[in-house]
């Protein structure tokens, strides 16, 4: 049976259609690099590209939290380095400087710990794409208020300058013997005596003698005191009498004494005198002037580092701590420092937990990197403390205890300042950051590598083969130009031409 040239024309018509939407396809194909514009196109590889890109999504979203996180860990690192380095520098100086007053009666060191306050302070107020990076969870406010501030106060707040004064005024006492009372109950007793149950001035502890002829009887009773009874005169040269003194900053020093057959010439050297009770006079006499002395040296180094204590070291729910005065020299109490009358010198996040939770970053389905810091923690408030106390005094050429007690600041910023057991160091946080850091450089390494891997396989199914798809285009167009061209004969077909 023949068939139908109709049918024949319709047959390659058809056959045109299809080839010019095919051939539509390839030109794109070559035009965007792309195997189909939708999913569907793919055929039966669909399902794995969409699988692969949700997992390029989410681990771009690991890696976009990596790159936030690790502009702020750099931050931290070289501020924190900075901050170890000024701390350390500190501490060196410490042991180097000489006691060389300039025209304000300031030492070169002084001078240096008052210039790395304010570099440290400032340092705690780092801004890292709008967050302030030393303040825990809170981020957007200064967690640590101006250095100048801090130290001097403003209005009617007073800084550390002024809450120092006031302790070392309570410490020291109107008599300058550090809240401690020295009398003769008897022409033979020396008593001395803390002047009340309160935490200022020196702290009678314990009490040795190997002076022949003296009953000493050791600190007893709230407030704490001690006797020495002269009952036989029978002291020899050199003999000591050595009372334990606990300062206000916990350090202990030992109140020494010793027996002089002669005139005595030195700190601490009692006469032997006629009678049973000279010598008692005596040794009344040498333990005021001991007790001035190291109240005017090593009691003011000590009430200045309690102070620090009492005002750079506050949380959420103890603020500030202030001599309960005026009159302070006769204060017997601390209380709460307010808002409105002292510098609360840190206003970041208060809380009880790790600092460092205190900002994370996910970086993978089960990987929290931790990398908060807040600035009142331990390390960085030791600093801030030792700094301002080695800025505090001024002294004088003319004062005869101006160098012990500059020396004795000067040895508890060496003693502070050094690494110590069970307390933190600025090393620590340096190492617990660090230990962040490389987590967070670990995964991002392990995450890029994922990513390219994935990007690869996502390309292999969405991505034509160039060449392949011009071969096929070419074949195509040579059999549309066949198909063209049986279609022309076709047209050209008649009865007569047929015949």
């Amino acid at each position: 049976m023949a068939i139908p040239i109709s049918t024949s024309r319709a047959h390659l018509f058809q056959a045109v259609t299809t080839s010019r939407e095919v051939s539509d396809d390839l030109q794109r194909q070559l035009a965007t690099g792309k195997k189909s514009e939708t999913y569907g196109g793919l055929g039966l590889e669909r399902r794995q590209l969409i699988e692969f890109n949700a997992d390029l999504s989410q681990l771009e979203g690991y890696l976009r939290g990596i790159q936030q996180a690790q502009v702020r860990i750099d931050i931290l690192d070289q501020t924190l380095t900075h901050i170890r380095d000024a701390t350390a520098s500190t501490r060196s100086n410490s042991l180097n400087t000489n006691f060389e007053l300039d025209t304000d009666g300031k030492t070169l060191f002084q001078n240096e710990s008052f210039s790395k306050f304010n570099d440290v302070a400032t340092i705690l107020n780092t801004e890292a794409g709008g967050r302030y990076i030393y303040g825990g969870r809170e981020i957007s406010s200064r967690p640590v208020i101006a250095p100048d501030v801090i130290l001097n106060g403003q209005g009617g707040q007073a800084g550390f300058y002024q809450i120092a004064n006031e302790r070392q005024l309570a410490d020291v006492g109107a008599d300058g013997k550090g809240r401690v009372s020295v009398t003769q109950p008897s022409a033979s007793e020396v008593n001395l005596a803390e002047d009340g149950v309160h935490p200022f001035g020196f702290k009678l502890t314990s009490l040795n003698s190997t002076v022949t002829g003296i009953t000493a009887t050791p600190p007893a009773g709230s407030p704490a005191a001690l006797n020495l009874d002269v009952t036989a005169n029978t002291a020899q040269d050199g003999q000591t009498i050595s009372i334990g003194l606990t300062l206000p900053d916990g350090t202990n020093r030992d109140l020494v004494l010793t027996a002089r057959s002669g005139t005595a010439s030195e700190n601490g050297e009692f006469e032997i005198g006629a009678t049973a009770n000279d010598t008692a006079t005596n040794i009344q006499a040498a333990v005021n002037a001991e007790l001035i002395r190291l109240g005017d040296t090593e009691l003011v180094a000590a009430s200045n580092f309690a102070a620090s204590e009492d005002f750079f070291n506050f949380d959420g729910t103890t603020p500030p701590q202030r001599v309960d005065g005026p009159p302070f020299e006769s204060a017997t109490a601390l209380v709460n420092g307010t808002t409105t009358n002292t510098v609360f010198w840190y206003e970041g996040e208060f809380a009880t937990d790790d600092p460092r939770l205190s900002q994370t970053v996910r970086v993978d389905d089960y990987i929290n990197v931790e990398y908060g810091v807040r600035a009142n923690e331990q390390a960085f408030r030791i600093s801030l403390q030792n700094l301002a106390v080695a800025s505090y005094q001024t002294y004088s050429s003319a004062d005869a205890n101006a160098q012990s007690r500059y020396d004795a600041m000067r040895d508890r910023v060496t003693d502070n300042l050094s690494q110590q057991p069970n307390r933190q160091h600025l090393d620590h946080i340096i190492a617990e950051v660090a230990s962040a850091n490389s987590v967070i450089a670990g995964t991002k390494e392990r995450h890029e590598t994922h990513s390219n891997l994935l990007r690869g396989f996502s390309e292999d199914i969405q991505n034509a083969d160039i060449y392949e798809v011009s071969a096929q285009l070419l074949d195509l167009q040579t059999r549309l130009q066949a198909t063209y061209q049986t279609m022309a004969t076709l047209q050209q077909l008649s009865l007569v031409n047929f015949i």
